[in-house]
Formats: C-alpha cells, structure tokens, sequence
C-alpha cells in the first residue's frame, strides 16, 4: 500500500515538471504598450548583444529567484541599429530587460535568428480581422491572459514579423459604420428615384400644356 502510494505521489510530481517544463518560454517577448514596449530577452550565457531600433538606457537582468539588476554596457551605432554590449564575465541566466519607445497600432519585427517569439498586445486589443489588421506570418499560438492577446512563434519562418492590431470593439463599430453607410446610400437612391419620378410628372405636365 505504501510503496503505491509513492508512486502515485512521485508520478504527480513528474506530471507537475512536465507541466511547468511545458510553459517555460525561452525566447524574446515584446508587452507592447500605446506609448512603448518592454523587451524581456531570455539568456543563458557569459555575454550578449542587443540590436534595436530606438535607444534605450535601461537594461536590467532579471534571474530566476525574481532579483532585478541594473546592468552597464558599451554602446555603438552601425547602419540604423543600436548596438548594446554587455559582458558578464560568469555564466548567468535570466532575462535582459529593456524598455523602448512604440506608438502606433502596428508591430513590426525583423527576425536576426531563429529564436522563439512572443508578443502581448495592450490591453483590450487584439488582432486577426484582415480589414483591421492580422498577424504574419500566423502564429503557432493565440491566448488571452487578464484581457490581453498574447501571440507565440516557435522559431518562426520568414524574415520579419509584423502585426497590426486594433481595440477588441472595432469590428463591432465598424459594422455599425457600414450599416449606416448602407442605410444612407438607400435613402439617397430613394431620393434620387423620387426626384426622377417627380421631374417626369412635370415635363408630362409641361407637354399637355403645349
């Protein structure tokens, strides 16, 4: 009776280690904001660099028991990219993180390997609708997580990312715009008819009295 029990309990732990193994995502992920985006680049490794776009001036290490860095880095600037380098000098894991300016409702991404990718869109936007925006190339995986659409590649395809997304309400309210849209365009062609029928009536009027 024991030893089933132990079984049983060490076949539960087992299936918790796969289950937590399973949710790990070692990649880069990108939680976009209306104003900027926070980077979280996964390491593991002695030194590393950073290529982006704007400049940014606050990259932290974030390890696994939750402890939050500062780090210090070189800097330089080759052909429209800023270039960060930060060596360690010891092996370290975790996640460089780093924030950086972005506006706009459109997310691009030119791929520099073939590392995964997950994209978290703000709160109360999604994507998907090929009037107002959609993902490509199609992502591996779609949640939702407290409001917010959350896009995965698994070592994606292609050389670049790209996802336009809009607010959730979007296609309902542009489905009330075609609606009225379609609503006018029958009063106006009603108009026109009557205005026809009406200019008719009197040249026939105008006839019978010549």
């Amino acid at each position: 009776m024991k030893k089933a029990f132990l079984a049983i309990l060490l076949a539960l732990v087992l299936a918790c280690l796969c289950i937590v193994q399973a949710e790990e995502f070692n990649g880069t992920t990108y939680n976009l904001s209306l104003s900027d985006m926070e980077v979280a680049q996964y390491i593991n490794g002695t030194s590393f660099n950073i290529t982006t776009n704007e400049k940014t001036d606050n990259i932290s290490l974030l390890t696994p028991d939750g402890k939050k860095t500062v780090m210090n880095s070189s800097y330089s600037y080759w052909r429209g990219d800023n270039i960060y380098r930060i060596d360690f000098g010891k092996r370290v894991s975790g996640d460089l993180v780093y924030t950086v300016p972005h506006l706009g409702q459109q997310f691009i991404l030119p791929l520099r390997d073939n590392g995964s990718v997950r994209v978290i869109l703000p709160p109360g936007y999604t994507t998907g609708d090929r009037i107002l925006g959609i993902a490509r190339p199609d992502p591996d995986k779609v949640t939702i997580d407290k409001n917010q659409t959350v896009l995965t590649w698994i070592k994606p395809s292609g050389m670049v990312i790209e996802v336009g997304y809009y607010k959730a309400s979007a296609p309902e309210a542009l489905k009330r715009i075609f609606a009225l849209l379609a609503i006018m365009a029958v009063i106006l062609l009603l108009e026109y008819y009557a205005s026809i029928r009406k200019l008719r009536t009197i040249s026939r009027q105008a006839e019978k009295e010549a």
